[in-house]
């Protein structure tokens, strides 16, 4: 697993977390954590898209 969908994949639970927590401030927690984790993913994804690729290199 790469680590984008590492993050996506734990945003995902925080999220399912949150929604099923009964104390507001507990789920409001669940749901920064996930952002975050959005956020990494994001940022990790806008990464690779910058990297040229090996047969890019190349040329």
């Amino acid at each position: 697993m790469d680590d984008a969908a590492y993050f996506r994949r734990r945003a995902r639970e925080e999220r399912e977390r949150a929604a099923t927590c009964e104390d507001n401030p507990a789920a409001l927690a669940h749901l920064r954590m996930a952002d975050e984790y959005e956020r990494r993913a994001r940022h990790i994804s806008m990464q690779l898209m910058s990297v040229p690729s090996q047969s890019e290199q190349g040329r």
